[in-house]
């Protein structure tokens, strides 16, 4: 065990396949593990999986945790299989993209059991398209923390074209927390 590793005893109450990613106490090693679970993909379809077709086109640019406000980037390549028949993201993907990586940026705040560490679930997910993204764009997905209680929080992501500087789209990500409350015996 690394410093950056916390004790397997303190993870009991996760599922077997989250606790290596909380076994990291800094945000970019929870951020990694994450990635790195979803690109171990055996592709085989298996409950869940729903994202693993885009996530193997992601990669952590960065982590900024020094405000209020936690803010990852992440970079993206579309591919043909992200676009829809006239060869731009399809706004299905877009809409995923946003599900999942939004969501992982709740694994910078997440470090005590019971606090969202399993990311929760969409409450409400709302997604502006503003322009169209094509097969074999660079796109960079900034996600940010606008408020996190113990139940709910509120989760924004802005996809923008890499060239350019473009915004592409834009959605707001309101999420309810199911961890179990743990005893506090």
């Amino acid at each position: 065990m690394t410093n950056e590793q916390t004790p397997a005893s303190s993870l009991e109450h996760l599922p077997v396949n989250l606790r290596p990613v909380f076994s990291h106490t800094t945000a970019q090693g929870r951020l990694q593990a994450w990635l790195r679970m979803e690109k171990n993909w055996d592709s085989k379809w298996q409950k869940g999986d729903w994202g693993l077709p885009i996530l193997p086109c992601v990669e952590l640019e960065s982590t900024t945790l020094d405000d209020a406000r936690p803010r990852v980037s992440f970079t993206f390549s579309v591919q043909h299989a992200h676009c829809n028949r006239i060869g731009t993201l399809h706004g299905g993907c877009a809409a995923t993209l946003f599900d999942l990586l939004t969501s992982m940026v709740l694994l910078t705040v997440n470090e005590k059991p019971g606090y969202w560490q399993l990311l929760g679930v969409t409450r409400a997910l709302n997604c502006n398209y503003l322009r169209p993204a094509y097969a074999g764009d660079q796109c960079r997905v900034e996600c940010e923390v606008v408020h996190v209680g113990r139940n709910l929080c509120l989760l924004k992501g802005t996809l923008r074209r890499i060239r350019d500087n473009a915004v592409l789209s834009t959605c707001e990500h309101h999420k309810v927390n199911t961890d179990r409350v743990l005893s506090k015996l």
